[in-house]
């Protein structure tokens, strides 16, 4: 375990309760790049050197896994509980790194895919307005806020207008790089994921055994060099549902694990084993809120006038903050911006920022912002310090997109397989 990167990076990064991202450093926008830097030239954006220190990194495959959810504190809290996650700090690495803001999955997952930043791909939030379909909506699912697909209530809605950001999968297919991309069967095919990973072999699967196996058959089945990537949402959905504490949430997390450790590190071939490597790690961690606690605006006797600061819509309503609760987004009235921030500053426990206070800090990354980031951000961004805040009633417990460190510090793990192996 890197306890002095950890403290260097808290040291560096963090301003009172809130730790901000390191685009250009330890950032796991990064990884990627660095994964295939590996296997190929011509792949610039990469963590510092001595992220990967003590790895063994002269192989043909790396496998990039994804636990959507599971933070570097989480990590450490596990890592002597479940012995794959202990064995990595033996015979490999663990380093934090910082994710994006925000710190959450539409965001972070298209930065894994593109590489992009959030300033340059646009996609800042669960909840954006889309413009085809003349407002807010579900971004990953595609659906309108009532649950409808937006396929049936928007058919001239495109996935395509998401973000703004080409597949990495297309570049390292050009490299010579045999690419994969492993997603839960239910949307290994929705047009946002045939989007961001286009240029890579999709492969669904349903359950922790499948998965593992699907990881274990794209290496046998590849050709060299390979870049295998597997995303696994379970933990993040428990955590939603019933915060990170719940003996669900360790249960399926012992089952990934374990079924990862059985059908990659003791099945796959050992001479296969020697030129792979696993990497793991994650988009965001989570915060767990207490639900009476989480603060909705619309309860606030000053609601009604913040609501008259607000943009119009198409329809000459007033524009309904975008984000989520962890990271909301005011679309302001240019004259009436100091009175919102005034409201909003005077209601919440947090941080909040102008837009220009954002790009300055370069809080969405560093780069010229696209015009989709453009026409996204709020004039007006809102942080909780550790609670829910949104304009309509909240169900979920465990919570990210916001600034503190259990969302913002995810570990990245790295090991050659046959290590693992060797160790177990």
């Amino acid at each position: 375990m890197r306890a002095s990167l950890e403290s260097r990076l808290r040291g560096r990064l963090s301003e009172d309760e809130y730790l901000f991202p390191d685009y250009d450093g330890y950032c796991v926008a990064n990884v990627p790049e660095t994964a295939l830097s590996l296997l190929a030239g011509g792949f610039e954006r990469r963590l510092p050197d001595d992220a990967l220190e003590g790895v063994d990194t002269d192989v043909d495959n790396v496998v990039l896994f994804l636990l959507d959810g599971f933070g570097y504190e989480h990590w450490k809290r596990h890592r002597r509980v479940h012995p794959l996650l202990g064995r990595f700090s033996t015979v490999g690495t663990v380093a934090p790194l910082t994710t994006i803001y925000p710190s959450e999955t539409a965001a972070a997952l298209t930065t894994i895919n593109t590489t992009a930043p959030p300033i340059e791909h646009g996609l800042l939030g669960w909840f954006q307005y889309l413009e085809s379909a003349g407002e807010i909506v579900e971004t990953l699912p595609f659906r309108a806020l009532e649950g409808d697909p937006l396929a049936d209530v928007s058919p001239s809605s495109d996935p395509a207008e998401l973000f703004e950001a080409d597949s990495v999968y297309e570049r390292a297919e050009r490299a010579g790089i045999d690419t994969y991309a492993l997603q839960p069967a239910e949307f290994v095919d929705s047009g946002y994921t045939r989007a961001t990973t286009a240029g890579a072999t999709r492969v669904g699967y349903d359950t922790a055994t499948d998965l593992a196996l699907s990881i274990r058959r794209a290496l046998e089945e590849s050709s060299t060099p390979a870049y295998v990537y597997a995303y696994e949402p379970t933990i993040d959905a428990v955590s939603h549902a019933e915060g990170t504490g719940t003996e669900r949430y360790r249960q399926h997390l012992e089952a990934i694990l374990e079924r990862l450790h059985y059908e990659l590190v003791e099945r796959l071939d050992p001479t296969l084993a020697e030129r792979t490597l696993l990497v793991v790690t994650a988009d965001h961690g989570i915060v767990d809120t207490a639900p009476d606690e989480n603060v909705v605006m619309a309860d606030w006797e000053a609601w009604p006038t913040l609501r008259e600061t607000f943009r119009r819509d198409g329809a000459g309503e007033p524009r309904l903050p975008t984000g989520s609760p962890r990271n909301v987004h005011f679309h302001v009235r240019p004259d009436r911006l100091a009175e919102a921030r005034r409201i909003v500053d005077s209601n919440v426990d947090g941080r909040t920022f102008t837009r220009e206070e954002a790009l300055e800090r370069e809080l969405f990354g560093p780069g010229t912002p696209s015009a989709l980031f453009e026409r996204r951000c709020g004039d007006l961004i809102a942080v909780h310090r550790n609670r829910g805040l949104w304009w309509a009633e909240m169900d979920s417990i465990g919570m990210h997109g916001g600034l503190t460190d259990q969302e913002m510090l995810v570990p990245l793990a790295a090991a050659r397989l046959d290590a693992l192996r060797a160790e177990t």
